[in-house]
């Protein structure tokens, strides 16, 4: 009973489900009234709850499904975190001449962010560390170091940080979107060679007051068809005038990094949808409630906005 059919008619059904978040004028072409169950991150777009409230749609954010603890179900921490890991070692790797050096010291990785993100990002550090150096003797691997919100929010401790960071990785999770947490002037104090993996995808918000900022001042969003941004990439034109950008490294970004491995990433989501789509083919939306003896259920009813 799957048919394939034109792209305007895919929005127009009872029930529309996306996996990654459609741009706002896709929305447009969303039926009134109807069922939308996409990753809509309620809190840093604005513009899309504006236009969910102009539409009355029945939204159900996957990244806003949480269990009874508030730990979110709906997610791929290892994905995320690896796909940018990867990238941006290999990266390292060709601005880096002392990279397969014995003489060097470990190679340092700062992660910015101890939650889900971060954790993945530790666990993908040290996979990448063994297939790079295990077998190399005598060439030091990459030490992880957590940077939670003591030391973020530390200037002087986490400028002695940066200074020898190969690696810079943005897993942080504000519950302030316009605060950021690194200004453009500490990241001049990055080594140059430095790498600075973007896992966050935040994005700068100039239209609100007061604007959203991305977690480090000057860095740029990618996605998955330019997600290696360099320090003269065009890219940095489209920043907003009161963003300072004048201190560069690379930056890897992408808005969308699960996806950078599609075909892993269709099986685990897959099994993830499952727990869902059968709640909301049987249910009205009002139905669904967090009184519910289903775990998954209290979840759905949690992502409404």
């Amino acid at each position: 009973k799957v048919r394939f059919v034109p792209f305007e008619e895919a929005y127009r059904q009872d029930i529309t489900m996306i996996l990654k978040d459609p741009e706002l004028e896709n929305l447009e072409m969303l039926r009134d009234g109807s069922v939308f169950f996409t990753m809509l991150h309620y809190s840093t777009h604005p513009a899309v709850v504006e236009l969910i409230k102009k539409k009355k749609l029945k939204t159900f954010s996957m990244d806003s499904i949480v269990d009874d603890q508030g730990l979110r179900l709906f997610v791929d921490y290892f994905g995320t975190a690896y796909s940018g890991c990867k990238t941006g070692v290999e990266e390292l790797k060709k601005v880096y001449p002392e990279f397969y050096s014995e003489d060097r010291e470990p190679l340092r990785a700062v992660i910015m962010g101890a939650g889900g993100v971060g954790q993945g990002a530790v666990r993908s550090l040290e996979v990448i560390s063994d297939a790079e150096f295990l077998q190399r003797e005598g060439v030091p691997g990459i030490v992880s170091c957590v940077a939670t919100r003591t030391i973020t929010g530390n200037k002087k401790a986490m400028d002695e940080l940066l200074k020898k960071a190969d690696l810079l990785v943005d897993a942080t999770q504000r519950k302030d979107q316009t605060m950021q947490v690194l200004s453009n002037e500490q990241v001049g104090l990055l080594p140059k060679h430095a790498v600075i993996v973007d896992l966050c995808a935040d994005r700068y918000d100039f239209s609100l007051n007061p604007p959203l900022r991305r977690v480090i001042e000057g860095t740029v969003n990618g996605d998955p068809s330019h997600y290696v941004i360099y320090p003269d990439d065009p890219i940095y034109d489209d920043l907003p005038s009161e963003v300072k950008s004048g201190n560069r490294r690379i930056v890897i970004s992408c808005d969308a990094w699960p996806g950078m491995d599609p075909e892993r990433s269709v099986h685990y989501y897959n099994g993830l949808m499952k727990n869902y789509v059968g709640i909301l083919l049987s249910k009205e939306p009002e139905e669904i409630s967090e009184d519910s003896d289903n775990l998954f259920e209290r979840g759905l009813y949690r992502a409404t906005l």
